[in-house]
């Protein structure tokens, strides 16, 4: 019985395998996997979101909160400081585009090097960063990538110059994000980490291997959103559109959301996420103000072609004095920065919390006590809740206390 059981079987396999199997069945089963994972829907998903506060009231807002280290340049000004440094851009363009190419397989073409020098010298004269020589290497790799090394260098591979090639907008992002891993020291700091984790091998204990292996990476990832959150902040000041810049963030995102925990980069839908986020607090017409102020006041940076013949080196500027070269905003002026654009954006308790933070580190700064007000005359408005109102009466109080005669001040304390 147990033989005929087995031969029944074996027949029946055989029937399996013989029939003929329906391979538009098959095609409709992936193509419905195809929804979720289509290239074009996950390139485009979320592209530009707007931000909207929503609100049935007029938000107070004299613009008060500026960042100093600028002057304000009109529209002809600037035009003819470009109009004088295209003369320059001229001939740096010929020596580019007329040099020697020693290996065509090796070497970059003139015109694409001159293409990258042009934009990460306008990020460079933005942005306060000619303090010391750029290198600009483009690297023939067909891998989406670009990479920050030696503090000064930025390589560049083709896999993602040739994608982004129409989109300087796109291109300036990446390479402001190789920028700011070398300006906020990400190489030393990752030196540092793979150190101690190197040390926990000779550590005979697996629990603490394993939480430096975990911390090392970690850390990794939480630089890569710094850079790209940096990098945007960089291309803004140098008057890039960081719609059309959402670009290269988009098309990581199709490259899949693997990440684990020992992965150096972030999982890019993370990425996509934190770009946007931190994207609705920054203070768009204040830096793009300092960046014209810086290009106005800085002269066109050579372009020299470096000793290994295939890569470009940007000049310095010999005579940067170190109090206007650029620096990361410090916490004072993060929290006044999301305090001021949580208020604007209608998130008042956010709102309150950075600048509370920010009075922890500066309680003399009137502006600060008179948006608190602000946030929470407005939460009264949405609530109705008489602690609110209180609220918004006592820090326009601790605001006159500082400047008695200020005209916005005077308005609140009245208007309350």
């Amino acid at each position: 019985m147990k033989k005929y059981l087995i031969l029944g079987l074996a027949l029946f396999t055989i029937s399996l395998a013989c029939e003929a199997k329906d391979y538009t069945k098959l095609h409709i089963k992936e193509m419905q996997k195809s929804q979720k994972y289509a290239t074009s829907k996950t390139y485009f998903a979320n592209y530009a979101p707007q931000v909207e506060n929503n609100l049935d009231f007029e938000l107070k807002d004299p613009k008060l909160i500026k960042f100093a280290g600028y002057k304000e340049i009109t529209d002809a000004q600037y035009n003819a400081k470009l109009t004088k440094d295209n003369i320059e851009y001229a001939r740096i363009n010929k020596f580019l585009i007329t040099r020697k190419i020693d290996n065509y397989n090796t070497q970059a073409y003139g015109e694409d090097f001159y293409k990258l020098y042009r934009i990460t010298e306008k990020l460079i004269r933005a942005n306060n960063l000619d303090f010391i020589n750029w290198r600009i290497v483009i690297d023939s790799d067909k891998e989406f990538n670009a990479s920050s090394s030696d503090t000064n260098c930025i390589t560049i591979n083709t896999g993602a110059f040739d994608t982004l090639i129409n989109n300087e907008d796109a291109l300036a992002l990446l390479i402001g994000h190789e920028l700011a891993h070398s300006l906020l020291g990400h190489a030393a700091r990752k030196a540092e980490l793979y150190k101690n984790f190197k040390m926990a091998l000779r550590i005979n204990n697996h629990w603490y291997y394993v939480y430096r292996k975990r911390k090392f990476f970690s850390e990794s990832r939480k630089m890569e959103f710094a850079a790209d959150v940096e990098g945007a902040k960089l291309a803004l000041k140098a008057g890039y559109d960081l719609t059309n810049a959402r670009e290269t963030i988009s098309f990581l995102n199709t490259m899949g959301n693997g990440s684990d925990a020992y992965s150096s980069h972030p999982n890019p839908k993370e990425r996509v996420q934190n770009f946007d986020m931190n994207r609705k607090y920054f203070m768009d017409e204040e830096w793009i103000k300092q960046g014209r102020y810086n290009i106005y006041n800085s002269s066109v940076l050579d372009c020299i072609k470096s000793s290994d013949r295939h890569s470009v080196t940007i000049a310095r500027n010999g005579k940067k004095k170190v109090n206007s070269v650029y620096q990361p905003e410090d916490l004072a002026q993060l929290y006044l920065r999301f305090g001021y654009k949580s208020y604007v954006n209608g998130e008042f308790e956010k709102s309150v919390d950075y600048f509370k933070d920010y009075l922890n580190i500066n309680k003399n700064n009137y502006t600060v006590y008179l948006y608190i007000s602000y946030a929470y005359e407005a939460l009264y408005k949405q609530t109705g809740k008489n602690g609110y109102l209180d609220s918004a009466r006592e820090f326009a109080s601790y605001a006159k206390t500082l400047d008695s005669n200020n005209k916005y001040v005077k308005e609140q304390i009245l208007a309350l």
